[in-house]
């Protein structure tokens, strides 16, 4: 028996942030199984370009109201009531609405909690009404224990945790460039682009190189932009840093921080919960919680570049704590998990 899924996202497929790559990635293993028909559904939301994928592809308008994210249901009720399981990635306030309204329609539904959605007050109380009305309804996928233990706290049912994954067959060990330092995506006040401001007033002879979308304020001469690089430029980028800086405020897992690991980088972060529990407190991985510990912690690392020997067994604990969610791994969990609750 073939087991249909469809994935269903607000977000358009070329936004290409962490949730973009993920659905892409699992859609793509499970039909390649044999054991799945898996498509994927999006709205035009923030569309950059068109895109071609190896899966089927729906894209959707998605209708503004009040704040609300809100579409036509009649565009994918055959979609979703057609298929085994359902996986809806929870964020944008009012998507749920229609889907819940035909709730009894749908098989089986797997929320899926790829994006924090505690930003700002309004999501805040929005998020916690929603939750009693969905923590008895379907599956609830998370990519972390720290997440887990707040929605079985909240009266969750049915948690499952399966982390996010890295494509380790991307990061090929290269010459490190102990001058390159990067902050891979810090390009706004949620992801910590004001600590990286104080850190490069204070270490003037310093360089930090930030990739992402352009920041909207102005930025010191030792912070450089590199714009939004594609892939392949991306990990060259990595591959060839020493330090990865990551003072993002908040996360649910941070793939930007596995690529970190991945490279061989040594890797200084806010200190948040979610961060520590992917690190595993690995001795390449130091945190931090104000601007003045991260130019501490900074310096620290920094004074370990000189001892190549030392920096070399700190590079090799960074790989070997990200082959723990290679890729192929972790998504051969994803399917037996399908599976399992197909069969349920």
């Amino acid at each position: 028996m073939t087991v249909e899924v469809v994935f269903f996202n607000i977000p358009h497929l070329s936004v290409g942030r962490g949730g973009e790559v993920w659905e892409s990635q699992v859609i793509e293993y499970l039909n390649k199984s044999g054991e799945f028909k898996a498509k994927l559904i999006t709205t035009n939301c923030c569309r950059i370009q068109d895109v071609v994928t190896s899966f089927e592809y729906k894209v959707i308008p998605l209708k503004k109201y009040f704040g609300l994210h809100l579409f036509n249901y009649n565009d994918i009720k055959n979609d979703l009531e057609e298929a085994d399981i359902v996986y809806y990635f929870n964020s944008f306030i009012g998507s749920q609405l229609p889907i819940l309204k035909n709730i009894k329609n749908i098989n089986k539904i797997i929320f899926g909690y790829h994006a924090k959605n505690d930003w700002n007050y309004i999501q805040r109380v929005y998020y916690k009404l929603l939750s009693y009305k969905i923590r008895n309804i379907g599956y609830h996928h998370v990519l972390t224990r720290f997440y887990y233990e707040i929605l079985v706290k909240n009266g969750f049912n049915s948690v499952f945790v399966i982390p996010n994954f890295v494509d380790l067959s991307e990061f090929k060990r290269v010459e490190k460039d102990k001058n390159l330092i990067v902050a891979p995506g810090a390009v706004t006040k949620e992801k910590g682009i004001n600590t990286l401001l104080n850190i490069a007033k204070v270490k003037k002879d310093l360089t930090i190189y930030i990739t992402g979308n352009k920041p909207s304020m102005k930025l010191s001469n030792n912070l450089k932009y590199l714009g939004k690089l594609n892939r392949e430029e991306y990990t060259k980028l990595l591959l060839k840093s020493s330090i990865c800086i990551l003072p993002t405020y908040g996360e649910t897992f941070s793939i930007t921080f596995l690529e970190c690991l991945a490279s061989g980088n040594l890797v200084l972060a806010r200190d948040l919960p979610v961060l520590r529990e992917i690190s595993g407190n690995i001795e390449s991985v130091d945190f931090a919680t104000s601007d003045n510990e991260f130019i501490i912690k900074l310096e620290n690392l920094m004074s370990i570049l000189n001892d190549t020997y030392k920096f070399d067994i700190l590079s090799s604990k960074s790989i070997e704590r990200a082959k723990l969610f290679n890729k192929n791994i972790v998504l051969e969990k994803f399917r037996t998990k399908l599976l399992e609750i197909a069969k349920e």
